[in-house]
């Protein structure tokens, strides 16, 4: 029997976080037998929490994945993407806890709308911070605005979701593919911006994405293991994901020029390092530099390929990267 929902969970050395993720699936009021989860573990054959899952086997359909080598968070979500496959596919990063109504709450949603291909959830969590106006909006300026905590009372349809705990259906799988992967799910990215990305690709397809607050799930928002929130190296990210964003989707001019804005206004820190050329404000700079060529050059990149976020061409390179591995196993 087809599940109605697979359960997307990448986890990375959080076996404690893991296996409260799964108490709190074992509590959904809803039919666990209709209900897949897949995890993958990216620690690979040293690193990972299997055993923490172990324990959730006898009451839940699991399986769990390891990738062989670290490849990432958005790797790790296309390879559960596609291994699930349930009618609906559930996003859940391994620091949620959803509430029990989480997924009758979805059932009765996509119900009342078929052309509705991703939903979000509203987070529940502590020092969420709040920006512009609207909820789950582009705005004119650029800006992309959140603000997923907000009860508005009934569904509303958005531009974009927050990818902690997002539904999305197989029919937006079979449109528009994995995580971006030209840029955003790639390793050496943080997979900043990866559902913003996948969202306006859905809409573009011509599915709705949606907001529903009635759907609502605890994130506790812990700490990456793998990356610093404070470091150059996520500052570097989260210019490049945003510039690359805008000019998949907006080019150069569109949204305002945000492009534009955000290359030579935003965040640049030539002044800083001008008037005080520390070492601090040089490398804050310079990384600054290397984050806004790389945009512009995976942007490029994009252009040029064809079809690298279908289902199929993800299947075809996990497949190589598995065999890859294996057979360098053998060797060694």
């Amino acid at each position: 029997m087809t599940p109605r929902y697979s359960i997307l969970i990448p986890t990375f050395r959080r076996g404690d976080s893991l296996a409260e993720c799964l108490e709190s699936v074992c509590a959904l009021d809803y039919p666990l037998e209709q209900l897949e989860i897949v995890i993958v573990d990216n620690g690979g054959a040293a690193e990972h929490t299997r055993h923490a899952a172990e324990p959730f086997m006898r009451r839940l359909t699991i399986r769990y994945l390891i990738n062989p080598v670290n490849r990432g968070f958005g790797y790790s979500f296309n390879r559960a993407a596609v291994e699930g496959t349930g009618d609906r596919l559930w996003l859940l990063t391994d620091d949620v806890r959803p509430q029990p109504d989480l997924l009758r709450e979805c059932d009765a949603l996509l119900a009342r709308d078929p052309l509705i291909g991703y939903v979000g959830c509203r987070a529940i969590e502590d020092g969420y911070i709040r920006s512009g106006d609207g909820i789950g909006c582009i705005a004119e300026t650029g800006e992309v605005v959140g603000n997923f905590d907000i009860d508005c009372g009934e569904p509303i349809e958005v531009e974009h979701v927050y990818g902690f705990s997002s539904i999305f259906t197989r029919e937006a799988l079979n449109r528009v593919g994995v995580y971006d992967r030209t840029l955003l799910s790639q390793p050496y990215s943080s997979g900043d911006r990866t559902e913003t990305d996948h969202c306006l690709s859905v809409r573009d397809r011509g599915l709705k994405v949606v907001y529903n607050p009635r759907m609502a799930a605890v994130h506790l928002a812990k700490p990456r293991p793998d990356m610093s929130e404070v470091s150059l190296r996520w500052k570097r990210n989260s210019i490049r994901n945003t510039l690359y964003l805008y000019l998949k989707h907006y080019g150069l001019f569109g949204k305002g020029g945000a492009a534009l804005r955000l290359t030579f206004l935003v965040d640049v820190g030539l002044l800083s390092m001008l008037r005080r050329p520390t070492p601090g404000n040089v490398a804050y700079f310079a990384n600054g530099l290397r984050a806004r060529a790389s945009a512009y050059a995976h942007a490029l990149l994009f252009r040029l390929r064809r079809d690298v976020d279908s289902v199929s061409a993800f299947r075809a390179a996990l497949a190589r990267d598995l065999a890859a591995h294996s057979q360098h196993h053998e060797l060694a």
